[in-house]
């Protein structure tokens, strides 16, 4: 276990997500959506069960899924698509870094890194 400040854990699970996220916008296959879903629950895990999160979250896999099917049949996604990803990106960041600065008093946080198999 690694003691850390729980925004440098937040950035690091977010610095973690983004390359896979501009994979899937390339030409994702349904590997980088699974790379993206185990991201995806250990940056949820950072936190106690939050509704909002969770619902950001399952915004930008489904976003992510949407373009990983039209990368499967078309030769290149669509604007709207990868539009839809991107603000889904964008609200899954900020609802972590708003997570994050809400629990100041709480300066440092103990991050088990669990790989998904050990979780389950």
């Amino acid at each position: 276990m690694m003691f850390k400040i729980l925004t440098d854990a937040v950035d690091e699970k977010l610095a973690l997500i983004a390359p896979v996220l501009r994979r899937i916008e390339q030409d994702g296959q349904s590997a980088d959506l699974r790379d993206l879903g185990s991201h995806l629950i250990r940056a949820l895990r950072l936190f106690e069960r939050n509704p909002g999160i969770e619902a950001a979250a399952d915004d930008l896999y489904a976003a992510a899924a949407a373009l990983v099917g039209e990368n499967m049949k078309l030769t290149q996604p669509s604007a709207r698509g990868r539009r839809l990803l991107d603000d889904a990106h964008r609200r899954f960041c900020s609802r972590l870094e708003a997570a994050a600065d809400r629990l100041k008093p709480y300066e440092y946080l103990v991050v088990p890194d669990f790989s998904i198999r050990q979780a389950a």
